[in-house]
């Protein structure tokens, strides 16, 4: 399916944000619930845990040491500005499937984080999932939520879409 319909893209494009935003904002609200002030949760050895965490920074906590005036500038209003830029790139550009799916998902997330940073006195995010597994020596998993998990989905996405375009355009040169 090379370009959708604008119809089937909208669709596609608001059924992502609505749910991946609703489901996020949802946990967030249970993780203050049941899991703010008390002991982390831990399945399988501790590899899996629920643990609430309030994070300033972006990305595995990066800038949560700036001055709360500049994390909300740069993770608030920068943020949502180019999250409203794709949004519009989104309603007004035709794409492939994988790239609508990957872009939403982005988005989406993106939504989920900038809601809880504009929302909270201190501009945090609420954290509250970990799973204890290093990837590499230098790399290894922080507390994260559900936004976060939509915009690694979203990343993957647009890589594996990007490797499969390019297969493509290798076969088409070759054969």
């Amino acid at each position: 399916m090379d370009n959708l319909k604008t119809s089937h893209r909208l669709f596609i494009l608001f059924l992502i944000l609505i749910t991946v935003v609703a489901v996020d904002q949802w946990t967030k609200v249970l993780a203050v619930q049941h899991l703010a002030g008390k002991a982390p949760i831990m399945y399988f050895g501790g590899l899996f845990q629920f643990i609430y965490a309030e994070n300033p920074g972006a990305f595995l906590g990066m800038g949560g040491e700036l001055p709360q005036s500049m994390r909300f500038v740069i993770f608030g209003l920068f943020v949502l500005l180019g999250l409203v830029v794709m949004l519009w790139s989104l309603v007004k550009n035709k794409m492939n499937l994988s790239d609508l799916l990957a872009y939403s998902f982005i988005l989406a997330g993106g939504i989920g984080n900038v809601i809880d940073r504009l929302s909270h006195t201190n501009g945090h995010v609420i954290d509250f999932m970990f799973m204890d597994f290093q990837f590499a020596p230098f790399a290894r998993t922080g507390v994260f939520n559900v936004a976060d998990m939509a915009i690694v989905l979203g990343f993957f996405i647009a890589i594996f879409g990007m490797i499969r375009e390019r297969i493509n355009m290798h076969q088409h040169s070759v054969g």
